[in-house]
Formats: structure tokens, sequence, C-alpha cells
């Protein structure tokens, strides 16, 4: 979630880590253009997980508002620039007058906006759910 964003890419390192997911990723906080695009993790382990996108074929997920300064469109750039296709992203659109009502201060993908009815915020959960199926799945 918001705090664990670069955890998530950082733990891919590990090769048992096959799906991981960053949703609204805030750290490093985007208090400078530096911080807005930073990763939050080392070069190193960015390019071990590069290492494996490419060579493993590993995917990570991203989920953000597209509001959202807290997980800004930045780090996201910077993340497919990095990761290419072996970054999926979900982007709910949370723009003034969006058509589903999401605040332009919406945050928390996969908790406070997610509700069981029909809508984008319950098919972001689902497309997470699919793609840890997908990722996990047993040989």
């Amino acid at each position: 979630m918001c705090f664990t964003g670069g955890f998530a890419i950082a733990a891919a390192v590990e090769p048992a880590v096959l799906a991981p997911v960053a949703s609204q990723p805030s750290v490093p906080f985007p208090v400078s253009a530096r911080h807005r695009a930073d990763l939050g993790v080392s070069d190193g382990e960015r390019d071990a997980v590069a290492a494996r996108v490419r060579d493993e074929g590993l995917c990570l997920l991203g989920l953000r508002f597209s509001a959202d300064s807290a997980s800004p469109a930045t780090r996201f750039e910077a993340l497919q620039a990095r990761f290419g296709d072996g970054f999926r992203v979900i982007e709910l659109d949370s723009s003034p007058g969006n058509p589903n009502g999401f605040a332009r201060s919406s945050h928390a993908v996969l908790t406070h906006e997610t509700v069981d009815r029909p809508g984008p915020a319950h098919d972001a959960r689902e497309q997470v759910l699919a793609f840890l199926a997908e990722r996990l799945q047993a040989g």
C-alpha cells in the first residue's frame, strides 16, 4: 500500500516473489521533482528487478488514482520506463467531474474506495485478484 510501494518492488529481487503489487506507492514522499520520480528502491534492487522482468518474465502491478498527488504519475512513468511491459498499471480516474464520483483526493485504491458493487474500484480489486491467480498458479 502507500507506505510499502517501494517494498513491493524491492521484495521482487527475491526469486520467490512472483506477483508484486504496489498500490498507490507514496514513499518516498513526493516533495520534489526528484522524489516524485523516485521508485523507493536502491539502484541495485531496481536493476535486479529489471533483470527478472527481462529474463524471467516477472510482472509488477501498480494501482493509483489519476489525481493522487501522494502517488504521482511521474513515479508510474518512471516504473514504466524502467520495467516496460513488465509493469502493468491500473489507474482510476479521479479527475474533476469523473463519471464515478471519485474525489480528487482519492488515494486508497484497494481499501477505502473498493466497494462491493459494480464499478472501477471493484473492478480494480478483481484485476488484482486475477493478476495474483495468473502469476501464482501452480505449474
